[in-house]
């Protein structure tokens, strides 16, 4: 089967697929392409440190085996990727 098949416009795969080997995000940490839910959770994390980030990206890969709702597995790989981008951009400051 072809990637494109198996992750094909049906589903949102091939976003999440993109977005996660990618290691990017539509939301900018300057908040262009965000929603108003990650926008108040990239304010909330934007005075943190480091390790405060690095223990919240831990506690959410904790939670990534367990059972939820779409919405929420949704919301958690979000915040991932929010997460992500702020340590990347963290180092490079």
């Amino acid at each position: 089967m072809a990637m494109c098949d198996e992750l094909g416009p049906n589903h949102d795969y091939m976003m999440d697929y993109v977005m996660e080997a990618g290691n990017t995000s539509l939301c900018a940490l300057d908040g262009a392409g965000c929603d108003e839910k990650s926008l108040k959770y990239l304010e909330k994390f934007k005075g943190k440190t480091r390790e405060e980030k690095e223990a919240q990206l831990e506690r959410l890969e904790g939670m990534e085996g367990s059972s939820m709702k779409a919405d929420l597995k949704d919301w958690l790989k979000k915040r991932k990727r929010l997460l992500k981008t702020m340590l990347a951009a963290h180092d490079e400051l």
